[in-house]
């Protein structure tokens, strides 16, 4: 089949669809989308709130819990001790489906009826002591840690796997242990400000480093010890420049960070992360085959428009996920097999258009259902009956118009401002209201009632009394109040870490905004023959293409007006080996 060029029915623009995507939707059995790639991702980001948490009451056993829900909403929250427990039962609130309305309209009803879960984690199911998480699995006294799992010790983490004694990580970072306010970090000890760092020990704002140790406010380094700015140094030499910047003070790591990122800028980038990848087209991918659009995942193979996962196969248009297989248009399908139009669903086999199910088999539009087989509506069928209503279901969704296209954004709980969507694809409340989306008009925070100023927080950690836990901070760049927990007092003490002078929530923003977006421009490479295009750089070998200007062209997630220095694969590999 040759490729077809078609309309987004939301933006309007055009885009393609591979002959590759026509092999995989035949496959499961689902139409071609009617959605372009970034308006699908958009949509399934609106159902994702991961950071902000509400005071609640458990509506079982009235306890006063955190869930991700705002007050006010006409929906039952549970804990997850209720919720998991056998004290209810989801099947309970199963009906019959009715041919004469749209499967959406009776699908949100029933959303609106069965209790939710409070936060989406297994805390004391499979991880101990970790109720403040969302999108977790496996891990054991985490706090303000998303989208995780096997984890040990994390706080306020993102994507990690495999992850022990950390603060402020993201992106895919795995097999860290000891690591501080860094992204895409793997294989690492007792590092902090590292940036797509592999096997890196005792070092500190570096980026793109790899197999290094002891090294400070570097670029591009492999196999090194005791550099500073890319400069070779002894160890007595080395260890008295690093002492100098005192980066167990607050004054001392601001100084470290303002050079850092002039720093990163005068010198090249690889046009893609990719580490051990065969036939990629994406972005920090590491051990992946054959992938287009994929950004931020590990071995994973056979995909396209996924994102922030572990060791998907044969997948399209996952948002999060680990060990997944032939599932498409979902968020987070974690162990599952053939799960369509899903949210938060883990361990099934063969469900479409449901939400928060789990170990469950051959479900269609159910939520909250809990080793469950057969089931619509979260009424149980027989195996023959089930496939006779399915299909017959499928038929009615295409009459109006809902077979094959993920839930719309307005049935989400969330407010378009308070999911991962609006941090992308960031819109007002009246575009937001105008596209469809829900807003939210208060969200979680608090002002005004800090007992410390900032100026007043001692700028070494080594003269931090263990009273500041019992303190309330604010935030210096957006004035929300934060607190700082004795298990973070403690990792910073280990790791000599200064107060943080900022919120979880600019913290974070300082580094998402420090990645590259999950979109791919077809660029030239910036190499000019002996400098780099714009001047900043000398190269230091001689290339492929002499002093000509290289005429390889690729894919990257750099925008063209962006100021980086960014080289094809060949040039950047001239330089950085």
């Amino acid at each position: 089949m040759s490729p077809q060029l078609k309309t987004c029915q939301n933006c309007k623009q055009e885009f393609l669809i591979a002959p590759d995507d026509f092999i995989f939707y035949a496959g499961i059995q689902v139409p071609p989308p009617t959605f372009c790639p970034q308006c699908r991702r958009q949509r399934r980001l609106a159902w994702r709130n991961d950071f902000h948490f509400y005071p609640h009451t458990c509506d079982l056993c009235q306890r006063a819990i955190i869930s991700l829900y705002a007050p006010g909403k006409p929906i039952k929250v549970y804990c997850n001790t209720c919720w998991w427990s056998d004290k209810w039962d989801a099947s309970d609130y199963g009906r019959d489906y009715d041919f004469s309305r749209p499967f959406f309209e009776q699908f949100h009803e029933l959303q609106n009826q069965v209790p939710r879960l409070a936060l989406i984690n297994d805390d004391g199911i499979a991880s101990v002591n970790c109720p403040y998480t969302q999108d977790f699995a496996f891990g054991k006294n985490c706090y303000m840690t998303f989208v995780s799992w096997k984890v040990d010790n994390c706080l306020y983490g993102l994507y990690l796997v495999d992850a022990k004694d950390t603060v402020d990580v993201s992106g895919v970072s795995s097999d860290i242990q000891l690591i501080y306010d860094s992204i895409f970090v793997n294989g690492s000890y007792n590092c902090r400000n590292i940036y797509y760092g592999y096997s890196l020990r005792n070092c500190a704002f570096c980026y793109d480093c790899r197999d290094s140790s002891d090294c400070f406010l570097s670029v591009g380094l492999r196999h090194k010890q005791y550099c500073i700015k890319n400069k070779q140094y002894s160890k007595e030499e080395y260890e008295r420049i690093l002492a100098g910047y005192q980066l167990n003070t607050w004054s001392g790591a601001e100084r470290a960070w303002q050079e850092f990122q002039s720093l990163v800028l005068g010198y090249p980038r690889r046009f893609a992360q990719h580490r051990q990848c065969v036939d990629v087209r994406g972005d920090d991918l590491k051990n992946c085959k054959n992938i287009r659009w994929g950004f931020n995942m590990l071995n994973t193979e056979d995909c396209a428009y996924v994102e922030n996962s572990d060791s998907p196969k044969d997948c399209y248009d996952l948002i999060g996920g680990g060990q997944s297989s032939q599932c498409y248009e979902s968020i987070t399908p974690d162990q599952s097999y053939r799960e369509f139009f899903t949210i938060f669903s883990w361990k099934n086999t063969n469900i479409a258009y449901c939400e928060n199910c789990h170990s469950s088999k051959y479900l269609f539009g159910c939520t909250g259902l809990k080793k469950r087989e057969y089931s619509i509506l979260n009424k149980q069928y027989s195996q023959e009956g089930f496939h006779e209503m399915r299909d017959r279901i499928v038929e009615h969704m295409r009459e109006t118009v809902e077979w094959g296209e993920f839930f719309p954004a307005r049935m989400s709980h969330f407010g378009y401002n308070e999911t991962l969507a609006q941090q992308y694809y960031p819109i007002s409340r009246k575009g937001a209201l105008l596209k469809g989306f829900r807003w939210q008009d208060e969200t979680q925070m608090t002002r005004g009632k800090e007992t410390i100023r900032p100026e007043a927080i001692p700028d070494s950690i080594d003269d931090i009394h263990d009273s500041l836990v019992q303190e309330t901070l604010m935030c210096v760049s957006c004035g929300r109040n934060y607190r700082i927990i004795p298990q973070e007092l403690g990792l910073y003490r280990t790791m000599r870490i200064p107060i943080p002078r900022q919120c979880f929530y600019c913290r974070n923003d300082r580094r998402f905004h420090f990645r590259n977006p999950y979109f791919l421009w077809r660029r030239a490479c910036t190499c000019a023959g002996l400098i780099s295009e714009n001047g900043a750089y000398q190269n230091q070998s001689a290339h492929f293409h002499g002093t000509a200007h290289c005429p390889n062209e690729f894919e990257t997630s750099y925008a063209p007006d962006r100021p980086e220095i960014v080289y094809c694969e060949s040039c950047y590999q001239a330089e950085v080996v």
